[in-house]
């Protein structure tokens, strides 16, 4: 007895008025894959464009750090402040140095007066307790 394996039925009739198969199997086919050619002809994809602008070109891109909301400020640690206070004295400005915020990690030996922005809790505490004291502004 011979057996024969069954012929594959799953292609049968699913051609789609393009002829051969292997005539339409790459994406240039298609005109590209995903959104390519939208913005190729003038009128031929407008109707997309208006239903759903996020496909228009315009939109692409990336924002700047400058424009993001959630921009957090440059921070320095308390513990890097006798650094900065060998360098240039008792009296340091990080708003002009660059920094926004004061953070408490680290020790403070020397009495320093600050002026910064912002500033934690752990961070006052340690200076005040140092016998400094700090400017927010």
């Amino acid at each position: 007895m011979i057996r024969h394996r069954k012929k594959s039925r799953k292609i049968r009739g699913r051609k789609t008025g393009r002829g051969s198969g292997k005539r339409a199997r790459g994406a240039g086919n298609r005109g590209g894959r995903g959104k390519a050619g939208i913005n190729k002809r003038a009128g031929h994809r407008k109707t997309m464009l208006i239903k759903y602008p996020e496909l228009s070109s315009r939109e692409k891109g990336f924002k700047s750090v400058k424009q993001k909301h959630n921009f957090h400020p440059k921070a320095i640690n308390v513990g890097d402040l006798d650094k900065l206070a060998n360098k240039l004295g008792n009296e340091i400005d990080l708003t002009k140095l660059g920094y926004g915020k004061l953070l408490g990690s680290g020790k403070v030996k020397n009495k320093i007066t600050v002026k910064v922005n912002s500033f934690t809790e752990t961070a006052k505490n340690k200076i005040e307790s140092a016998g400094g004291k700090i400017i927010s502004g």
